[in-house]
């Protein structure tokens, strides 16, 4: 309960925190007559998990093998993501949050125990600079660097026999450095375009590798407002005494985006 309340807490302060940055910056923006230009994009991501993990010490490690058809609505807890961006010229700053609760039940066989309860909470928070390297009427490609920070909870709990409920819970926080590419494309003369980006990193600072592709099909409705259906693949290699994350996410991905 208590891990469930910091994470509710720290997913309003970080929505808030977004919302400060974004609205100050505007601020100043208009007090200053400088150009600057914001990018907020909220997004669901509808992503599937497969891979090995052994989160919890003294378990084995086990693979993991879900499709983001089945039916993880019901399991979803709680989610927040969002990314945002500000710039001016060519210089500008981009950051994402991706935060997932997803909890599951299972019926084993025992005396003692009946009943297995999965909990995971991840956060995922990525911060970084960026460089336009080249913009027309038409798009625009950026070069970026920065830095990943990952945090992945995994709670078991063991109920329904006569010894009660016994419960096993750990906690891994890593950074990982990345760089990468992300560039947008009008289609022709219409309102479609084609956007997307593709990262790397990890480079065994935090993680063994790790890199992030996505791409998007948009449409834009109005001068500032769009949006957008794509498919993105995440995965990550990371591993730290007995804990273990080898793990790949995909999945399609729908977004809104406003520009101003």
């Amino acid at each position: 309960m208590k891990n469930a309340q910091r994470r509710c807490f720290l997913s309003v302060s970080c929505s808030l925190l977004f919302l400060l940055f974004v609205s100050s910056s505007a601020s100043f923006a208009a007090s200053s007559g400088d150009s600057w230009e914001f990018h907020i994009a909220p997004y669901a991501w509808l992503a599937g998990q497969e891979g090995t993990v052994a989160t919890l010490p003294g378990l084995p490690p086990a693979d993991i093998d879900v499709s983001f058809s089945d039916d993880i609505a019901d399991n979803i807890q709680g989610a927040l993501m969002l990314i945002g961006e500000a710039r001016k010229g060519s210089l500008g700053f981009t950051a994402e949050v991706a935060y997932t609760d997803i909890e599951s039940d299972a019926t084993i066989p025992g005396e003692n125990f009946t009943t297995l309860t999965s909990q995971s909470q991840s956060w995922i928070v990525s911060a970084g600079g960026f460089y336009r390297f080249f913009e027309n009427e038409q798009g625009f490609l950026d070069g970026l660097a920065g830095v990943r920070y990952w945090s992945i909870d995994s709670e078991l709990t063991l109920s329904g026999g006569p010894l009660g409920a016994f419960a096993v819970d750990n906690r891994e926080d890593w950074f990982d450095p990345m760089v990468g590419l992300k560039g947008l494309s009008m289609i022709g003369s219409s309102k479609f375009y084609v956007s997307g980006f593709i990262l790397i990193g990890g480079f065994g600072a935090g993680s063994d590798f790790m890199w992030d592709g996505n791409l998007n099909l948009g449409y834009q409705w109005t001068e500032t407002f769009s949006t957008t259906i794509g498919y993105r693949y995440l995965a990550v290699d990371y591993e730290n005494d007995d804990f273990l994350y080898d793990v790949s996410q995909d999945g399609p991905i729908l977004g809104l985006s406003w520009r101003f």
